[in-house]
């Protein structure tokens, strides 16, 4: 199923184990966040109110958005998800640019983002995939 809205400026992602959507409205500087709820193949966008919409948003707004440096040179980056793993909490974003490319992991501390040592890299992959299967299709990420 697709769904256009008059932005081209959508993402959805899950946080806090509630899939969201956010809509960027560039022009008006403005931001809408919804509750994305999927029920009998349908998705349902829920309004979840002003405040929860605020604290959502103060939370994620640092993080959402990233530049990361690669080999390749910098690399623009979304919030896809966040997770537990062994305590820690896990963002996994995606390429804005080319969003079925491989999905990046980072342990996220207090507003950070941090590298996930080489030895749990693989453990955190398979932890997200198992929490997330619906991002991964045919060996693709979708997002």
């Amino acid at each position: 199923m697709q769904v256009h809205f008059q932005t081209p400026h959508q993402y959805v992602f899950v946080y806090e184990n509630v899939k969201h959507l956010l809509l960027l409205w560039p022009k008006e500087a403005k931001k809408q966040l919804y509750i994305a709820e999927e029920r009998n193949e349908t998705l349902e966008l829920l309004y979840p109110g002003e405040t929860y919409e605020e604290m959502i948003l103060d939370q994620v707004d640092s993080i959402f958005f990233c530049q990361l440096e690669t080999e390749d040179g910098l690399v623009p980056v979304v919030l896809g998800a966040t997770f537990r793993y062994r305590e820690r909490v896990i963002a996994m974003y995606y390429n804005r640019e080319n969003p079925n490319g491989p999905p990046f992991f980072f342990a996220l501390e207090n507003g950070d983002l941090i590298d996930i040592p080489d030895e749990e890299y693989e453990a955190v992959v398979r932890t997200f995939l198992r929490e997330f299967p619906e991002y991964i299709q045919d060996g693709e990420k979708h997002g």
